[in-house]
């Protein structure tokens, strides 16, 4: 896996970097945003990011996982293959929300799937990217208003 700081340009400097819990860093600039993961490189222009959005720790979904598991555990004593094949299939629903938790979303314009990526500090990444979105914004919003 090729580093971000290995795709800068001369000009170029790292304004923030940010770990990724599954490897890798994203590394934000004044025009891009560099993502290395999955051993590669993405770079994505700041004036092509349509969206950026973290999911939360689904809850609902973790206590009905949980739920599943009891129940599971709980109907062993009438049919032990049905009770255990309940309670595996709970645990492994549960295990997978707990591994999604925290993920990131990156909507990029031209492109038919968004960057997905698993930040270690979901806050800290989406506090780094809000500020550029929003300048983003606010010169669409001033050229609309000249013209």
């Amino acid at each position: 896996m090729s580093a971000p700081s290995d795709a800068l340009a001369d000009d170029e400097t790292v304004r923030e970097r940010l770990a990724l819990r599954t490897g890798g860093s994203v590394a934000l600039t004044d025009d891009r945003l560099l993502v290395a993961a999955d051993d590669e490189l993405t770079s994505v222009s700041l004036d092509d990011v349509a969206e950026v959005t973290v999911e939360d720790f689904d809850y609902f979904l973790a206590v009905l996982s949980a739920v599943l598991v009891g129940w599971g555990l709980y109907s062993t004593r009438r049919n032990a293959a049905l009770g255990l094949g309940f309670a595996a299939f709970g645990a492994v629903s549960l295990y997978w929300t707990y591994r999604k938790r925290g993920k990131a979303r990156i909507k990029v314009a031209g492109r038919p799937k968004p960057i997905s990526v698993f930040p270690a500090d979901p806050a800290a990444f989406y506090d780094a990217l809000e500020p550029l979105l929003a300048e983003d914004a606010g010169d669409d919003s001033s050229e609309e208003e000249t013209a």
